[in-house]
């Protein structure tokens, strides 16, 4: 990975030194890789389909913690702080996932996936706040008249 800095002095916001991920026992996914991201930059982390960009993403994010079979090693900081030590739901708060595909939490229903965010962060909303939030961010979606009738399938239907 390479990287091209102009850092005014600033400290790295996240650290990877020396990160390896495997799926599988002598299969690495992502081989030892070490890089500085610093704040107020652009990253790209680019590369060919399979190559490991994803992954890398899911270990930086603590994701590959639900598979007993995957394996990260190496040392991945943010804010200074140990991501592999650190409690994974203050890593998530911290450093957010985009995903290429929808990837809804599958026992939970619609309505509930929406309003996840919140929930997770233990923001009580009142009946009518939740409604007219799930709908906003459904009309803004294009997904409110394909889904206003089944809100309360799980989210795996979408």
């Amino acid at each position: 990975m390479e990287n091209i800095k102009e850092t005014n002095g600033a400290q790295p916001i996240l650290q990877l030194k020396n990160v390896s991920i495997s799926y599988t026992p002598g299969k690495k996914a992502v081989d030892n890789v070490s890089a500085d991201i610093y704040p107020n930059t652009i990253t790209a982390i680019m590369g060919p389909s399979g190559c490991g960009k994803s992954t890398l993403l899911r270990g930086i994010n603590r994701m590959h913690d639900l598979y007993p079979n995957v394996k990260t090693t190496g040392e991945i900081y943010l804010k200074g702080r140990n991501v592999l030590t650190m409690n994974a739901m203050e890593v998530r708060r911290m450093a957010g996932m985009v995903f290429q595909q929808p990837n809804p939490f599958p026992t939970m229903s619609i309505y509930d996936n929406v309003l996840a965010g919140y929930s997770l962060n233990g923001i009580r909303l009142g009946k009518k706040e939740k409604d007219e939030i799930v709908r906003e961010s459904l009309q803004s979606v294009a997904l409110w008249d394909e889904v206003k009738d089944v809100m309360n399938k799980r989210g795996s239907f979408l």
